[in-house]
């Protein structure tokens, strides 16, 4: 991803912090939970499941639970990581918009970051949190992944 398009993500992000608050990472997610895959053949769909596999892990009422699935049409899907909390934001197809917060939580919830194996084109990660509940998403490059293990421990 360009440094470019990171600052513009970073502008769309930063009018959503309070007036005290630090931003530390931005970095572009998708969540497993709605992964999708081209194609619309039976092939699509069953990798569209695989993907799908653990996306969410933990009970109704979970940390993990609570974090949002949202619909394609948007240009990206962030996590993002304050001196506060962590949060997952989208910004539209105009990045030089404000961004949409849709979840957050304090960063004392957030137990780390695990990166699992590769068996794809896209690195995959779970955001773990503190109930044991976990999060699990894909990424382009594993340096993000390590970067968001360096913040929010690995």
């Amino acid at each position: 991803m360009t440094e470019t398009l990171m600052n513009r993500y970073r502008q769309a992000v930063q009018p959503l912090l309070d007036p005290d608050e630090q931003l530390v990472d931005v970095a572009k997610v998708i969540p497993a939970a709605g992964a999708e895959g081209i194609g619309d053949g039976a092939g699509a769909a069953i990798g569209n499941k695989l993907a799908r596999i653990g996306a969410v892990t933990g009970g109704s009422g979970s940390i993990a639970r609570s974090f949002p699935n949202v619909e394609s049409g948007v240009a990206a899907k962030l996590l993002v990581v304050t001196d506060r909390r962590t949060a997952f934001v989208t910004v539209g197809p105009d990045i030089r918009k404000l961004g949409r917060l849709h979840w957050h939580v304090p960063r004392d919830l957030v137990a780390g970051v695990e990166r699992r194996p590769r068996l794809q084109a896209m690195a995959r990660f779970r955001l773990r949190f503190a109930d044991g509940s976990a999060v699990a998403m894909y990424t382009m490059r594993r340096r993000t992944i390590e970067a968001l293990a360096g913040h929010l421990g690995g």
